[in-house]
């Protein structure tokens, strides 16, 4: 005889996947992945339910039916394991059609047939059963384990490739359960019996759901698979209040049948609002992952704008080069031949003003072929094609032959330009025409936007092998706001700098920038504010 204990075990756990699975099923009857589950559970009842009938039914009707509900459960196992948590390609109706007709066909024929299950009991313990098989029992084996290895190795496959978390966390614990489920059923009921003649354990096969059944309910209630906790908690409270309801109508006397009344009426109430919390619940998750969609949708697309920037900033920069590549030839052109006709070659101007507006265009071209120049270096840097011509320089040298440049503009507006080294080693590898381009248009700006006092040039050691170059003027200042743009791009400039010189071009903050960062180095700016003058600063590496 079958023990008691066993046969409640087995009855609990029929009960537990037929309830998971009609609740997983009326959420979504019409989403394929939720009827298949529903199926797995139900093939999985009939292998438990047919142990339970064990000796009970005629024609071995028990143990073939506990064959043909693994048979099915496995099957439609394979077939969810290509549908969750998503399709990766399209199965082949065909071949759909044959799965499904060749087990539908086998498992008639385990349950009419003895060719798999002759006599369903020989001998029995509390978990194991060992019966006389049939000719096909290999094949059922054979075809049980391929469809086990198949689904398993799909949601193995399907783990490496997702990408959304939600769904891994889902497929990690459905895996899990179905490993071990599945691997406990096939060591017991198969491999053991089949191959070392041990079936003392065999009825622990059917009880391996309970992992898969453990594992699904972790999914659904910590990362909503299936979402089905309101179905869920609505059956259990439908379930708690039959038998409060059984209670009252059993109970011995008058006065219990009213404390369990009592009982009843305030279950309903706390499960009212239990129901009504989880939907609650429900709902405010269901929009946390609608925003959380469209912040995806929205990064997504702010990466993608961002990739496209970064094309058309690069393709604007090779425009521009190429660009000014063509306009540099023509404008040395022009250059000289202005050159050549006021060095008298075409004969002796003797008109001066023809002569002076021949010097102002000369003057004119060269300032546009220093602009075009400035905008070429620009866009080689950008584009990583420019190139530095470093060796040994001293930086007091650099700022002597600028200062030298620009002091004849200092003295016409009267403002001092002092110069101030406090480090003794100036020596550093670096360009030493771009670094005085540098730094000519930093102090050319610092005269071009004072108009009393003066520029400062102080330079000092930061550490052992770093220099630190202040440019301090008494000029117009500038706002925090301003502050936050200049560096940043072309064509910047402050409302300070607007106001003082409305044809300055906004360029020359950004080149020195340029051509500092290409250095390795730093460069900054500072002000109290307006009208309080703007201290500039470069930092750059001896190395």
């Amino acid at each position: 005889m079958i023990s008691f204990f066993p046969n409640i075990i087995f009855f609990l756990t029929l009960l537990i996947n037929l309830f998971l699975g009609f609740a997983v099923f009326l959420k979504s009857p019409q989403k394929l992945i939720n009827r298949l589950y529903f199926l797995i559970s139900l093939g999985s009842s009939l292998w438990i339910g047919g142990l339970l009938l064990l000796n009970v039914t005629p024609w071995n009707l028990g143990g073939r039916l506990s064959f043909a509900g693994a048979l099915l459960a496995i099957w439609f196992f394979l077939w969810f394991s290509l549908e969750f948590p998503f399709r990766e390609k399209e199965i082949p109706l065909p071949i759909l059609l044959f799965g499904n007709i060749f087990t539908v066909i086998f498992s008639f024929i385990i349950l009419l047939s003895p060719l798999v299950v002759q006599k369903e009991v020989i001998n029995e313990t509390a978990f194991g059963v060992v019966g006389k098989f049939g000719v096909l029992y290999p094949a059922f084996g054979i075809y049980f384990l391929l469809l086990m290895i198949g689904g398993i190795l799909n949601l193995f496959h399907k783990l490496k490739t997702i990408k959304k978390e939600l769904e891994r966390k889902q497929l990690e614990y459905f895996l899990i359960g179905s490993t071990l489920t599945l691997g406990l059923s096939s060591a017991t009921n198969l491999i053991l019996p089949f191959f070392r003649g041990i079936w003392q354990y065999s009825k622990l096969g059917p009880l391996g759901t309970i992992f898969l059944l453990f594992f699904t309910f972790l999914a659904i209630t910590r990362y909503h698979l299936f979402g089905i906790e309101v179905i869920l908690t609505e059956l259990l409270v439908g379930m708690i209040g039959i038998l409060l309801i059984v209670q009252i109508f059993t109970a011995p006397t008058v006065l219990w049948r009213i404390v369990n009344s009592g009982i009843f009426i305030l279950f309903c109430i706390f499960g009212y609002l239990l129901i009504r919390g989880v939907f609650r619940e429900i709902r405010r998750r269901e929009e946390l992952e609608k925003i959380a969609q469209r912040e995806r949708a929205l990064r997504e697309e702010a990466e993608r704008l961002a990739q496209e920037f970064q094309r058309l900033d690069k393709v604007k920069n090779q425009f521009i080069l190429t660009t000014q590549h063509h306009l540099r030839t023509p404008l040395s052109i022009i250059k000289g031949y202005l050159a050549t006709i006021l060095g008298g070659i075409y004969g002796e101007i003797k008109n001066q003003k023809i002569n002076q507006a021949l010097k102002n265009t000369l003057l004119a071209t060269q300032r546009l072929i220093t602009l075009v120049n400035e905008f070429l270096d620009i866009s080689q840097f950008q584009l990583g094609k420019g190139a530095l011509k470093k060796e040994e320089i001293n930086l007091k040298d650099v700022l002597n032959e600028v200062a030298c440049e620009l002091k004849p503009e200092a003295e016409k507006k009267k403002l001092y330009l002092k110069m101030i080294f406090k480090a003794k080693d100036l020596k550093l590898k670096a360009d030493f025409q771009r670094l005085k381009e540098a730094f000519f248009n930093l102090i050319d700006n610092a005269i071009k936007y004072t108009q009393k006092g003066g520029v400062e040039i102080k330079v000092e050691s930061k550490a052992p092998e770093t220099l630190l170059v202040s440019i301090k003027d008494t000029g117009i200042g500038m706002s925090k706001e301003t502050l936050s743009k200049i560096f940043k791009g072309l064509f910047e400039r402050g409302k300070e700098a607007e106001a003082v010189e409305l044809t300055g071009k906004g360029i020359g903050l950004f080149i020195s920038k340029t051509l500092i960062d290409a250095h390795g180095g730093k460069i900054w700016a500072d002000s109290q504010g307006p009208g309080k003058g703007s201290t500039f600063f470069v930092e750059l590496p001896k190395k």
